[in-house]
């Protein structure tokens, strides 16, 4: 019956209503074709995300704004075979992807990434199992693509999505994805960098609260950490404590950080830091003359803690939008090989590791480190 019906349209009666539709669409894709210099094919490839110049793209998308151009999508699904949905696989429960900053700025640059394209989104929360959720999404052939966050080393429900033939793309991902199309940040590089900051700051005895066990930043963070301390001949026996990235597991880890000596601590998330300056001050402990303390992720309670948090930035917005970006391209040509972005993170330094100005004068006065 679906094949009858491009034949039923074209005939009188009830089907010249359908037929006006078309004959609509395709006035006003001419229409955009002639405000944009290209012809309707090209058009129509910017429409279905085909292999068209970014140039190209742009003047199409801003001659379809001119010219109020809006795609009729029950056409361009049976045209193109596809549903104009994507699926989102953020397997976290409601409640910390609305509260986590984390989670609810990838979400929305996902939602932002999406919007732009007109794509729809199906959202896919741990409501089920994880085995449960594989299930569903494989058994309903309902989306053009999916965008699934990979964080954890042994994940049925990622393996299981990568196995498939619907183009995924990773948001974060495993060494062992090597033919999948991932976006992420380089956590082992930046979280060196975070310690090697504060070993130039003459701490030698420096504590990391990492993140959960098998989560991959998690342990990527750490493996940074234990490379830099190795290179600079510095221990970490006994400095390194586990967390799961809130606050209350960083007032935690602090307490037995600052127990074993420590003179300064590396978080893996702003959280667990902002919980570790809680603790600090509510033993008296000055920071950062006595003990300095570094975050990961720049979220915004980052720069409003006291004092101000110094922290790897990560925009979290940006890489759930380049993750629908990537996705699009993928869709937009088969032959397309697997896409791996690796987005740049800052070194945002303020005053948890080297105070403020006012107070390094006076540390500077009184002959203490600097």
């Amino acid at each position: 019956m679906m094949g009858a019906l491009p034949s039923n349209a074209a005939q009188g009666g009830a089907g010249d209503e359908g037929r006006g539709g078309l004959s609509q669409v395709v006035g006003k894709l001419e229409d955009v074709a002639a405000a944009s210099g290209v012809s309707r094919s090209t058009v129509s490839r910017v429409l279905n995300d085909g292999a068209v110049s970014e140039d190209t793209r742009r003047r199409v998308l801003a001659a379809m704004e001119q010219t109020g151009y809006r795609p009729n999508l029950a056409a361009r699904t049976l045209a193109s075979g596809r549903s104009g949905v994507v699926g989102v696989v953020i397997h976290v429960p409601a409640e910390v992807l609305f509260q986590d900053i984390f989670f609810s700025g990838l979400f929305h640059g996902i939602s932002e990434g999406l919007a732009e394209r007109g794509a729809g989104m199906m959202l896919w929360l741990a409501n089920l199992s994880k085995e449960q959720t594989l299930e569903r999404i494989l058994g309903m052939r309902l989306f053009d693509g999916l965008l699934v966050t990979a964080d954890t080393l042994d994940d049925p429900l990622v393996d299981g999505l990568v196995a498939s033939d619907l183009p995924t793309v990773l948001i974060g991902h495993r060494h062992k994805d090597r033919s999948a199309s991932y976006v992420d940040i380089h956590n082992e590089r930046a979280a060196e960098q975070v310690v090697d900051h504060l070993i130039g700051l003459g701490r030698r005895r420096i504590g990391h609260i990492a993140g959960r066990h098998g989560g991959t930043s998690a342990e990527e963070r750490l493996s940074g950490y234990r490379r830099a301390m190795q290179r600079a001949g510095l221990p970490t026996d006994g400095l390194i404590v586990r967390g799961d990235y809130l606050t209350r597991s960083g007032v935690e880890g602090a307490a037995k950080l600052i127990d074993a000596g420590v003179d300064a601590i590396f978080a893996a998330s702003d959280s667990m830091a902002v919980g570790a300056l809680a603790e600090l001050a509510r033993r008296g402990i000055g920071v950062p003359d006595d003990v300095a303390v570094a975050g990961f992720d720049d979220v915004a309670e980052a720069a409003a803690a006291h004092p101000p948090l110094t922290t790897m930035r990560q925009d979290t917005g940006l890489l759930g939008m380049e993750a629908a970006h990537t996705l699009f391209r993928l869709l937009g040509d088969a032959e397309a090989v697997p896409q791996r972005v690796i987005l740049p993170t800052e070194l945002i330094i303020r005053h948890s590791t080297i105070g403020s100005m006012d107070s390094r004068r006076s540390r500077n006065r009184h002959g203490t480190r600097t």
